[in-house]
């Protein structure tokens, strides 16, 4: 569908990519620096690679061998930023038609009625930007890149700017975007959590260069993946068995081992795997089972290693074959007494559990 083959240098940096992209939504991630970016620039237009070939369905993007370098606005190609980039002298409603043409090349033209209707914001059609929320922004900026009828969707990490109760709520509608409209997907972030929700493949960059790329379970439950989890704050990614799932309770559980793992309620097939991430840092060590807290998880495992990290320490520990990494205080450490090959209690609060899963 995608073909990469090309290299480009930008300064000290140089970035070199050989390969195809097949699925239709493809993750890229990385730490800052990576070349993410200089990745999305060069097949959008916005840079020329210095050497190589970049096509898409088998046309000619850029080719250095046979001097081709297609125009941005000649490859069809949507582009969703950080920022959204919304026009602020124009409402809602113009912003998104913006660009749109009814006489595009293409025989099939996106009802931009049912996108509107997709993304909820019907009602926000008169309003300007500055008006808007952070959410409802990208939202707009996703309806405006659609209609256009892109060939593809490029998004820059369209969620970075947002919190995590924003993030939860426009991931849905990236998802129903995916579902609804055949156009392949390129999304660049640095999060695990929403590659896991939205990609069929992903590719893992370091230093300009691929260092992993496949289906994403594997990818990013792999040793590949530690830089970008510990760069945002999640060490832990567990994919566990769903052995019950109670909407009464709000909970599903998990197995782990002989030991059930509380997670928040979704819909979801029991036996199915699912993957959850957990921070090292919202992770209590205790001595004792019994405790009268409000946490829903307590688990018992062994310490297996003692690391210090700055003024830290990170607890390497297994809980029935399961690694798990826990962040603690000097001092707590001391306290508890804490030592290689001790048994104690791992307690997680089930709403710190993020389910890297899309229903």
């Amino acid at each position: 569908m995608l073909r990469l083959s090309f290299h480009k240098r930008l300064g000290d940096f140089y970035f070199e990519i050989d390969y195809t992209i097949r699925e239709k939504v493809t993750a890229v991630l990385g730490v800052s620096g990576s070349g993410k970016s200089t990745l999305l620039n060069c097949i959008s237009g916005i840079l020329h690679p210095d050497e190589g070939v970049i096509s898409f369905f088998g046309q000619t993007l850029y080719s250095s061998q046979d001097r081709v370098r297609l125009a941005p606005e000649k490859r069809r190609f949507g582009y969703i930023f950080q920022e959204g980039h919304l026009f602020p002298h124009l409402p809602v409603q113009k912003n998104i038609f913006y660009g749109h043409n009814d006489k595009s090349l293409s025989k099939e033209q996106i009802d931009l009625d049912r996108v509107i209707g997709i993304l909820e914001i019907g009602d926000l059609l008169k309003r300007y930007p500055r008006q808007l929320s952070g959410g409802q922004r990208q939202r707009v900026a996703l309806a405006r890149a659609l209609a256009i009828n892109p060939q593809m969707l490029l998004m820059d990490e369209p969620l970075a700017g947002l919190d995590l109760g924003l993030k939860n709520r426009i991931l849905p509608y990236l998802y129903h975007i995916k579902e609804t409209f055949d156009i392949p997907i390129l999304y660049v972030t640095h999060f695990i959590s929403e590659a896991m929700a939205l990609a069929d493949d992903v590719l893992l960059l370091a230093d300009g260069c691929v260092t992993a790329q496949g289906e994403p379970h594997k990818v990013l439950t792999s040793p590949s993946a530690l830089p970008i989890a510990q760069m945002t704050g999640v060490e832990n990614i567990l994919t566990l068995p769903v052995i019950r799932s109670d909407k009464e309770r709000g909970v599903t559980e998990l197995e782990i081992g002989n030991q059930k793992l509380l997670v928040p309620y979704t819909e979801v097939e029991i036996g199915e795997l699912m993957p959850v991430a957990i921070r090292a840092e919202d992770i209590i060590i205790s001595l004792e089972s019994e405790l009268m807290i409000s946490a829903r998880n307590v688990l018992n495992g062994i310490i297996v290693g003692i690391d210090p990290f700055g003024e830290r320490i990170i607890l390497l520990a297994e809980i029935e074959g399961h690694p798990l990494s826990v962040k603690i205080t000097n001092e707590a450490c001391n306290q508890l007494g804490l030592a290689e090959n001790m048994t104690c209690y791992f307690v997680i609060k089930a709403n710190a559990i993020n389910l890297l899963w899309q229903t």
